[in-house]
């Protein structure tokens, strides 16, 4: 196929796409760019708190990983209201793999696949009702069968 008549479908594609979100109404770039500010908020609040440890929050990883760079990992929260989720690896170099800002009608559950540098805690933040919220699970990341980082 020709390189330009690639780059033509891929951007037809992608317009139409959003689009379709638009006007279904998935889509508001009024709320993305709102929420943008909203997580910078999230995050300085997370910083001056102290999460306390729960178990209504799930985190679902592997105990071993053999490839550090693909863990899949599963989260679901039983906590109220809970309008943000934060993901993080303590020995990774940079720990924040991800934050997330939930409207009121979304579940608080996610599926996604990080990387994790080292064997190390992965940690999922929840704010539920303006409290933070927190749970752990080490994930020790091995390479060819040999344990890497701290065991």
């Amino acid at each position: 196929m020709n390189p330009s008549r690639r780059t033509i479908l891929r951007a037809a594609l992608s317009s139409t796409l959003l689009g379709v979100a638009a006007a279904a109404g998935i889509l508001r770039p009024q709320v993305a760019r709102a929420a943008t500010g909203g997580l910078r908020q999230t995050m300085q609040a997370l910083q001056r708190s102290n999460p306390v440890l729960n178990n209504a929050i799930r985190l679902k990883a592997p105990a071993v990983a053999v490839d550090g760079s693909n863990v899949f990992i599963e989260i679901s929260c039983d906590l109220p209201d809970v309008d943000a989720l934060i993901v993080f690896a303590d020995r990774n170099p940079q720990p924040l793999i991800a934050a997330y800002q939930l409207a009121p009608e979304v579940l608080p559950a996610l599926q996604m696949r990080i990387k994790v540098a080292e064997t190390s805690q992965v940690w999922v933040v929840a704010r539920s009702a303006g409290q933070f919220y927190k749970t752990a699970k080490s994930v020790r990341v091995t390479s060819g069968g040999c344990g890497v980082g701290v065991n």
